[in-house]
């Protein structure tokens, strides 16, 4: 049954429209407590994986010494601490990444991750510790890879933390880096030993009788090299004490190492100086460290060499050059063969010591060359990290602004509670004018029309704040796509800036090869006249030499030169080489009349080496009574054909050969060729390619060996 009441004015206020805008009420109020719970949602990401990553690395480093799978956990871990925007876990992973390339004597990759680590951390109130060992770490490995200033900084702040903190451990290891550094620096002797003798009494406080050992022995090396062996030797001897007692057997294998070399330096008692380094390599052989056996045969080779004992000299020398090459160790390599030089140049065998200079100066080039490769590896890993941290600012650049336009959002959504708390109280007031209609219709009417105008009012505010907000839609994502387009054109700007960096140091890298290796050669010859007495020969070969000396200096400076230039010069060596083996060949240059060699363009020097090639291992061992060596230059194929033919003995390369050089240097010339002709063809327009390979006569056997260098000439625009 319905109830009413009625009115003297002839309303009806109706008891369903008051339950109706109670159930209203409280579903409005539902609304806004679902709209806050939505706001207030989190997502948390879980940090051990980056620690998890961290430790993997090192336990595969420690069991397996599996250096891509070592570096792919390490570089994860990274990757991981960038995602998580953790400071203090990105610089840990960088440290990480650090010690993995230092252990792997790979220091100019680690030296810029342990700086970036320290530098991550260096302006937090706490993480002491952490800020010691990368600055300590930073030292360790600029002190590894000669870059003593930069290891005298980090040691610095390493010790300045320390100090601070009273931490006895670090303040030890700290000064003890500064000694062996400051030993490097001219004129810091001094203050290298104030740093040892810190070092040694705060290990002594600690207890810590592993590092007063390491001190003895700096301490002991420090008087060795100013020259006071016997003080040296008292410290070698409390060394040798405490290794006994701590039964520490690569400990006793270094002291009697460095107990050799004292006495090796001293020069007055040079057997005892092979007793201790034979006593230093037993103990290493018990511990089976193929390093440290080839670094003790070469002291003992140079012993051998200061007593006159050359041929137990020349035994012991390669027998360390046989390890080294099995441990891939090129500095001892170029050591061993510039010793047996001296020994054979001693010895007056002028053939072997100039042939052991020849492989020490290739090995010499071929270590410079590693090292290039080497910072050319830390420029890119340096550049992957600033990138992958501009990607990442990239993302946090969005992120601001997708919370910039939720903040945004909120506000309407404000907006919209505070309208929606309008109409309930709207709501309310007509429930109100409902039961008081009965008492003044007047004032119901008014009420009722003052509704109207509110109600009004708040649709035109709705509409405004609607229209407010598309514009700031609009203009956010204006924003978010500058931004984007802004980072993307300066990643790419790095990004060739990085490329042009890379090719000028390959080039670079490859003429410091060419020109040791030319001048070698020259001095060579020259020598050899000189030595049979033909001085009038000699006189014309310094002359022609003189010519092509200079137009070497002057060609090598230019990235490219007309193969006008490069056949004169290459016309000046063959005189030299026909001068010096008295005339056992005969050579001719010959250009077709439809070329003209100036207004072509080549990379210098690229026909000399296949010339000298052809002359040293093509013609001089080959038993014909007529050799001829022809250079010929002529159209072909879109392009110009320059052949070098000689009819001597042939040759056995491959394209693409990695193999080591000889000791003639016989595959050295023509594999530089193939990477100089690689780079020119990266830098300039056009392509050059260049094919060598043995002759076949009628029979099938060798009629000697053919090179070719093929030029493709651009098209003439029609």
């Amino acid at each position: 049954m319905r109830i009413t009441k009625s009115l003297a004015f002839g309303f009806t206020v109706s008891q369903p429209l008051i339950y109706g805008s109670i159930c209203l009420l409280v579903f409005i109020f539902c609304i806004i407590t679902d709209l806050h719970a939505q706001g207030s949602e989190f997502i948390q990401k879980d940090a051990s994986a980056v620690d998890e990553a961290i430790q993997r690395s090192k336990e595969i480093h420690r069991n397996r010494h599996n250096e891509e799978e070592e570096y792919e956990e390490a570089e994860q871990a990274v990757s991981l601490s960038l995602d998580l925007g953790d400071t203090l876990l990105y610089a840990k992973s960088l440290d990480n990444l650090g010690l993995l390339y230092r252990y792997h004597q790979r220091y100019e990759e680690a030296i810029p991750l342990h700086i970036k680590a320290f530098e991550l951390i260096a302006k937090e109130d706490s993480s002491f510790l952490a800020k010691m060992i990368y600055a300590n770490n930073a030292g360790v490995a600029s002190r590894y890879a000669e870059d003593y200033d930069k290891a005298v900084l980090y040691y610095l702040e390493a010790l300045k933390i320390a100090e601070k903190q009273g931490d006895l451990r670090n303040i030890a290891i700290s000064c003890n880096g500064l000694g062996n550094t400051l030993l490097h620096l001219s004129g810091r002797e001094e203050d290298a030993l104030a740093y040892f003798e810190r070092s040694l009494e705060a290990e002594r406080e600690r207890g810590n009788t592993l590092g007063i050992a390491m001190n003895y022995l700096s301490i002991g090396d420090y008087f060795t090299d100013k020259g006071d062996y016997v003080e040296a030797r008292n410290y070698l001897d409390k060394l040798l004490e405490i290794n006994k007692t701590r039964k520490d057997t690569f400990g006793l294998g270094i002291t009697y190492e460095y107990f050799g070399q004292n006495y090796f330096q001293e020069g007055k008692d040079l057997q005892q100086a092979a007793i201790y380094f034979q006593q230093s390599k037993s103990l290493f052989e018990q511990l089976g460290d193929e390093h440290k056996l080839a670094d003790l045969a070469k002291r003992q080779g140079d012993v051998f060499k200061a007593q006159g004992r050359f041929i137990q000299a020349i035994d012991f020398y390669e027998k360390s050059w046989e390890m080294a090459e099995e441990l891939k160790n090129k500095g001892l390599i170029m050591d061993c063969a510039l010793s047996l030089s001296e020994i054979y140049e001693l010895q007056a065998n002028d053939r072997f010591a100039l042939e052991y200079l020849k492989i020490s100066q290739q090995y010499k080039d071929s270590v410079a060359l590693i090292n290039q490769e080497t910072q050319i590896a830390a420029i890119e890993k340096r550049y992957a990290i600033e990138k992958k941290e501009s990607q990442i600012e990239l993302l946090e650049k969005d992120k601001a602004l997708q919370q910039s336009q939720l903040d945004s959002q909120q506000a309407a959504l404000k907006s919209h509670q505070i309208i929606l708390l309008l109409m309930v109280l709207v709501l309310i007031a007509i429930v109100a004018i409902a039961l008081m209609q009965y008492r003044n219709i007047k004032e119901k009417k008014r009420a009722n029309l003052l509704l109207r105008k509110q109600n009004k009012q708040i649709s035109e505010q709705k509409d405004e704040i609607v229209k407010v907000n598309k514009q700031l839609e609009v203009t956010f994502e204006e924003l978010i796509e500058e931004q984007k387009n802004a980072e993307e054109k300066r990643v790419k700007l790095l990004e060739s800036k990085f490329e042009n960096r890379i090719q000028s140091l390959a080039l670079q890298s490859l003429e410091s090869q060419m020109n040791p290796h030319f001048l070698f050669n020259g001095m060579n010859a020259v020598r050899w006249l000189v030595m049979k007495n033909k001085n009038d020969e000699a006189k014309e070969y310094i002359d022609t030499f003189a010519q092509l000396l200079r137009m070497s200096l002057t060609n090598n400076r230019k990235s490219s030169i007309s193969l006008q230039e490069e056949l004169k010069s290459t016309g000046l060596y063959l005189k030299i080489e026909n001068l010096r083996f008295g005339s056992e060949f005969s050579y001719s240059i010959e250009v077709a009349p439809e070329v003209n060699p100036e207004h072509i363009n080549v990379p210098p020097k690229i026909l000399q080496p296949l010339v000298e090639n052809a002359i040293k291992h093509g013609l001089l061992p080959s038993r014909k009574k007529h050799k001829v060596l022809e250079i010929k230059v002529r159209e072909s194929q879109g392009g110009i054909s320059v052949e070098v033919v000689d009819n001597g003995t042939g040759i056995k390369y491959r394209k693409g050969d990695n193999s080591e050089p000889k000791p003639d240097g016989t595959h050295l010339g023509l594999r530089l060729i193939e990477e100089r002709l690689a780079i020119y063809n990266q830098q300039n327009e056009g392509e050059v390619k260049f094919v060598i390979a043995t002759k076949k006569n009628d029979e099938g056997g060798v009629s000697g060996t053919r090179a070719e260098i093929h030029i493709l000439m651009e098209a003439d625009p029609v």
